[in-house]
C-alpha cells in the first residue's frame, strides 16, 4: 500500500462506509475520528471524495478526537493541534488552509506560552 502523496488535502470516504480520512502531506491518510473531530478542523462536508481505492493508501496515524486549529492572538502562525501525537503542526500558508479545506471560522485563541510548550511536527504545506 504506497502513499500518494499526490492526493495531499483531499478527504476521502470508502463508498458506503461512514468513515472519512484526511490525506497528509506524506500522503498517508488519517482516519478522522468522529464529526465533532471533523468540524473543528473543516469548513464543511462538501468536497468528500468518494474512493474505492481508498484501502490501497498507507495508513498514517489517526487524527486525534478533539484535535483543533489554534493560533496566538498576537501571531500569525496558524497550528493544527494534534494532542494524541503531542505535536503542533504549523499550516504554512493561507493556500495549505485551502487546499485541506481547513476552516478559517473555528480557529481557536491559545496563548503563545501553551503553544511553545508543544512539540513542532511537520509542517502542513
Amino acid at each position: 500500500m504506497p502513499p500518494r502523496p499526490d492526493l495531499a488535502g483531499q478527504r476521502l470516504q470508502k463508498p458506503g462506509h461512514g468513515e472519512v480520512y484526511l490525506i497528509d502531506d506524506d500522503g498517508t491518510k488519517r482516519w478522522i475520528p468522529d464529526p465533532e473531530t471533523y468540524n473543528n478542523l473543516f469548513r464543511d462536508e462538501n468536497g468528500i471524495v468518494p474512493d474505492t481505492e481508498l484501502d490501497n493508501i498507507d495508513d498514517g496515524p489517526r487524527i486525534s478526537h478533539g484535535a483543533l486549529l489554534a493560533k496566538d492572538p498576537g501571531t500569525a502562525p496558524i497550528w493544527f493541534i494534534d494532542h494524541e501525537q503531542h505535536l503542533k503542526r504549523w499550516i504554512t500558508s493561507p493556500a495549505a488552509m485551502d487546499k485541506f479545506y481547513f476552516t478559517w471560522d473555528k480557529i481557536q485563541s491559545v496563548s503563545n506560552f501553551v503553544l511553545d510548550a508543544i512539540l513542532n511536527g511537520p509542517n502542513i504545506s
